[in-house]
C-alpha cells in the first residue's frame, strides 16, 4: 500500500514537472519590431539577437516565415535569442547601417548589436538552425574565413566565400578584390571558380549601380569562358545592364539577339518580359 501511494505521488510529480517544462516551450517566435527595444532586451538578458531584414514584396521572406520560423527546431532558438523583424523599406537608416543589400538578410548579433555574421537569403529550418550554431562557435564567419586564408592564401573556396560575405555587407569593392583573385588563380576555369567569380563581380557591380562596369564584366565572361554555365545568364543580362545604363534601343537589340540565339534557354521567358516592358514604355 505504501509503495503504491509513493509511486502514485512520484508519478503525479513527474507529470506536473513534464507539463511545466512543456509549457515553457513556445509555440511560435515572438518577434520584436523595434531595434532599440530589442537591443535593450538583449543587453538586459545577455542574449544575442537574430535580426531579420525583410520587405513586403520579397517572396523568399514569405517562405522564411512560412517554412523556417514556423519549424519547432528554429522556434527552440527563441529561448536563447532575441528575435527581431525589421522592414528595410521603413527603417531605411538601420538597413543602411547594417549594409543590407538583399532580402531576406538575417543578422546574428551580440547583445550589444555587434554583428557576428549574417545569413544572406532563404534557408530551410535545419540549415538555418545549423548555420546559427556555427556562427556562435565562430565558424564560417567572415573573420573565420579571413583567418583560414592566412594559412592558405590561394584557397579558391575561401576567397569566394569572403567575396560573397563582403557583397552581402554592400562592401562591393572589397568583394570584387577577392573575386578577382579567384579569376587570376583559376585562370582556365578548371575548377569552375573563375566563371562563377566573374558572375559574382557583375552582380556586385549591378548592386552598386555601376551598370557600365557590370556590362563590361559580362562581356569579359562571355569572351573568356563562353562555354561555362554562367555564360548564358551573362548573355541575357547584356540587355538588362544596357537598359539600366539608359540605352533602351540597344538593349532591345541585345535582348532580341539573345532570343534568336537561345530560344529555349531557361532565361528566355525573363528576356521576353524585359522586351515587353521596354516596348510598353
Amino acid at each position: 500500500m505504501k509503495k503504491s501511494i509513493l509511486f502514485t505521488a512520484l508519478a503525479i510529480c513527474m507529470i506536473a514537472t513534464y507539463c511545466t517544462k512543456k509549457e515553457r516551450v513556445p509555440s511560435q517566435i515572438n518577434f520584436i519590431n523595434d531595434y532599440d527595444q530589442a537591443k535593450s532586451a538583449a543587453e538586459k538578458s545577455g542574449k544575442p539577437m537574430i535580426i531579420d531584414f525583410f520587405t513586403d514584396w520579397c517572396r523568399w521572406c514569405d517562405s522564411l516565415d512560412a517554412n523556417t520560423y514556423s519549424d519547432s527546431l528554429v522556434i527552440s532558438l527563441s529561448g536563447d535569442f532575441i528575435f527581431v523583424k525589421i522592414d528595410a523599406e521603413i527603417d531605411t537608416a538601420l538597413a543602411g547601417q547594417f549594409g543590407i543589400s538583399g532580402y531576406p538578410t538575417i543578422i546574428i548579433a551580440r547583445p550589444d548589436g555587434q554583428e557576428i555574421d549574417r545569413i544572406w537569403g532563404y534557408l530551410p529550418s535545419t540549415e538555418f538552425y545549423n548555420q546559427v550554431q556555427l556562427y556562435l562557435q565562430g565558424r564560417e564567419t567572415l573573420e573565420d574565413y579571413l583567418s583560414r586564408l592566412e594559412d592558405e592564401p590561394e584557397n579558391l573556396e575561401y576567397l569566394s566565400m569572403i567575396g560573397e560575405k563582403y557583397t552581402s555587407r554592400s562592401m562591393y569593392d572589397k568583394a570584387i578584390e577577392y573575386y578577382e583573385k579567384v579569376v587570376e588563380l583559376d585562370g582556365d576555369n578548371g575548377d569552375g571558380y573563375a566563371a562563377r567569380a566573374l558572375a559574382s563581380i557583375h552582380d556586385a557591380q549591378s548592386r552598386a549601380k555601376d551598370y557600365k562596369s557590370a556590362l563590361n564584366t559580362c562581356m569579359r565572361l562571355l569572351k573568356i569562358f563562353p562555354d561555362s554555365p554562367e555564360s548564358d545568364e551573362a548573355a541575357a543580362l547584356l540587355g538588362y545592364y544596357t537598359a539600366k545604363g539608359g540605352d533602351t534601343v540597344e538593349a532591345l537589340k541585345l535582348y532580341k539577339g539573345y532570343l534568336k540565339m537561345n530560344p529555349d534557354s531557361e532565361n528566355a521567358e525573363w528576356v521576353k518580359k524585359r522586351i515587353a516592358d521596354l516596348e510598353g514604355e
